[in-house]
Order: C-alpha cells, then structure tokens, then sequence
C-alpha cells in the first residue's frame, strides 16, 4: 500500500466532509441575512447540485489527461480562492452562484479522494481502506456542525466560517506537491475509455439507489419527525446525528474486522438490517429511524469490489457513480418535495425504503451477474 496516496485522500475527504456539512449549519444564517424565503433558502442546496454535476463530469475526460496530483493542486487553489470570495456575497443571486461553487467544490475533493485511496491501495486491502476512508465523512459530519457553531457564537461570520477551510486546503496541497510523485503522462499509449460496458452500466443503477436511498433517509428525517410525529427541531437533529454515529461505527467495525470471505453476508446483511430498522421506525418506534445508520458500509465496501473486479476501469466507474449519483438525487429531492405536497410528508417517507428494497433487489442481480463475468475471463 502506498500510505501517501491514502494519507491524500483522507486530506481531501475531510475538505470535502467539512464543506457538506457545514452549509446545512449556515442554511438559516443566510435565510437571516439575506432575507430569503424558504424556497430561496432551499436554493442553496440545488445550487450546490447543480455544482456538484458539472464538476463531476468535467472530472471525467480531465482525470485521464492529468493526475490525481494535478487535478488536487489545481482545485486546491480554486477552492481557496473561492472560499474567500464567501465575503463579496451581497445579495440572493451572487449567493446561488457562492453556492454552485461549493457544490463543485465538494464534488471535486469527494471524488479525488476516493480516486487518490483506489490508486494507494493494494486489491486485497481497498475494501478495508474504503471503510476507513468513509469512516472519516462520518466523523467530520459530526465536528464541522460544531464547529461552526462554535466559530458563529463566537462572532465569526459565515464567509469567515466557510473560508477557515482553506487552512486544511494548504495542508493538503503542501502534503500532497511534497509527498505525491508526478506520473509522466503516455501521450503515445492508449486511452481509457470514458464508456461503460453492460456490468459496470447495473453497477451504477445499484449506486444511483443506493445513494438516493441513503441520502433520503438522512436529509428528511428532521422533516419527517416534526411534521408526522410532532417532534421538536432539536430532539429531531439528535436522532440525525444518532444516524451519523451509527454509521461512522459500522464503518469503523468493517475498517478494523473486516475480512473478504464475510463480504457478500455484510452487504446484503447492512442494507437487509437497515429496511428492517426503517420499517420497524414507521410502525411505531422512532429509536429504529437512527439505526438505520447500519447500512453506512455498503457504499465503501461496494466501491472497494468494484475497483477489484474492473480494476483497470476503476476510475472512471468511479466518476460515473458520483455524477449519476449527483443527478438522481436532485430528480429524487424533487420527487420526495411533490409527494410530501399532495400525499403527506408520513407516506413520502416511505420513499427511502422503496430504494434500499430496490437496491437489495438489484445488488441480488448482480451477484449473479458478476459471476458470469468472472467466468468469462477466465
């Protein structure tokens, strides 16, 4: 294993993790200041979307022309030069494009730090790696939100906020110039190809659900249990973070026990546990809602197997499940939006189930797939 690559995309995560979950901290400041709606308020998101997809795909032809390296030098620098520009938002329209901008940003550091722990591991230990790697987006989505409240009470202003970021940027690019070699670029040798066979096609559509599965489960909860079970704001985002901690626990059990021989038992078992608890949440006891947090492995162990099995495909497999992931989650957010309107907020949180249903029903598919494949490479 090469620890500096690892090392790099833990950097980058934590950049990454930090950006993601502070603006859902600063939502209500810029509602404040800027005196926006809740629907304007709620623009902040689908900018950062909007961001998040472009960057993604941009990714895509970039990543085989320049190296990772490269590619994190160069979004360092923009990232730092962004987040200054925090301070010169005045008003709700430079406010979108601030947001786009962060979305992009997240996109850009999220993907090259999977991208940096897939090129510095070894296939026997990416699996473990990828656990420890998500185990990290864990642990910084719970101290980013304290800190941020942390720097606000204490005077500090939201650009202010969002530009201490910078100071893990220059770590990570002064680690990153000094400890990564540059790959020569083979100019004469042949070019990946941006397209996606059949397989790897499915393996996506499992990403796709998996992602909107968990993401929707997360991000509405808060909404579902004050509106459908009359909890208060702040007993709400307790059962969030609950949430987070069981998943950053799964994932740190699979970083420090996991073995390949279990891994079929533990993807099925996670997503199989989770439908359970979210079922379990809507037939009367809400504790089940945060541990449905065991399902936090599937994505790190899923993405480990998948670079083993396409190893030579492995990065561009990867852009395309961050850019597909992106895109379903707005159509999905949307979906959820419309359904909460005209059926209630108690039935379209039935949604995130249906996903993870669809994502065990999917991932059953590929088992078999997979191993036909296989077969035919030998």
């Amino acid at each position: 294993m090469n620890w500096r690559f690892i090392f790099s995309g833990l950097f980058l995560l934590v950049c990454g993790s930090f950006i993601d979950n502070s603006r859902g901290v600063l939502l209500p400041v810029f509602t404040q200041d800027f005196h926006l709606s809740y629907s304007q308020s709620s623009g902040v998101f689908i900018a950062g979307n909007i961001g998040s997809i472009i960057v993604t795909f941009l990714l895509l032809p970039l990543s085989h022309r320049f190296s990772e390296k490269k590619l994190a030098l160069v979004t360092g620098v923009l990232g730092i030069l962004g987040l200054f520009l925090g301070s010169q938002v005045t008003q709700f329209s430079t406010l979108m494009i601030f947001a786009t901008f962060l979305g992009g940003a997240l996109a850009a550091y999220g993907a090259l730090s999977n991208l940096f722990v897939i090129k510095g591991t070894d296939l026997k230990s990416r699996s473990k790696m990828m656990c420890g790697l998500h185990m990290m987006y864990g642990l910084t989505s719970i101290v980013a939100p304290l800190l941020c409240n942390m720097f606000l009470s204490r005077g500090l202003s939201w650009a202010g906020c969002l530009a201490s970021v910078s100071i893990l940027l220059v770590g990570m690019m002064i680690f990153v110039g000094v400890k990564i070699p540059e790959v020569a670029h083979n100019e004469e040798g042949p070019k990946p190809s941006l397209k996606l066979g059949s397989l790897q096609r499915w393996v996506v559509f499992i990403f796709c659900l998996y992602i909107t599965g968990e993401v929707l489960n997360s991000m509405w909860l808060v909404t579902y249990l004050v509106e459908a079970k009359s909890f208060s704001l702040a007993v709400s985002a307790r059962y969030l973070s609950a949430f987070f901690v069981i998943m950053t626990l799964t994932r740190a059990l699979c970083f420090l026990s996991f073995q390949e021989r279990q891994e079929n038992k533990l993807l099925l078992g996670c997503l199989i546990a989770s439908l359970a608890l979210f079922v379990l949440g809507h037939l009367g006891p809400v504790w089940a809602f945060p541990l449905g947090g065991v399902l936090g492995p599937f994505f790190p162990l899923f993405l480990g197997r998948v670079s083993r099995v396409f190893h030579q495909q492995s990065k561009t497999i990867t852009l395309w499940i961050f850019g597909m992931g992106y895109v379903t989650l707005a159509v999905f957010h949307l979906t959820v939006g419309k359904l909460a309107m005209s059926l209630g907020m108690e039935r379209a949180y039935w949604l995130p189930g249906l996903l993870i249903l669809g994502t065990i029903l999917a991932f059953g598919v590929y088992l078999k797939k997979e191993r036909d494949y296989l077969k035919g490479l030998q």
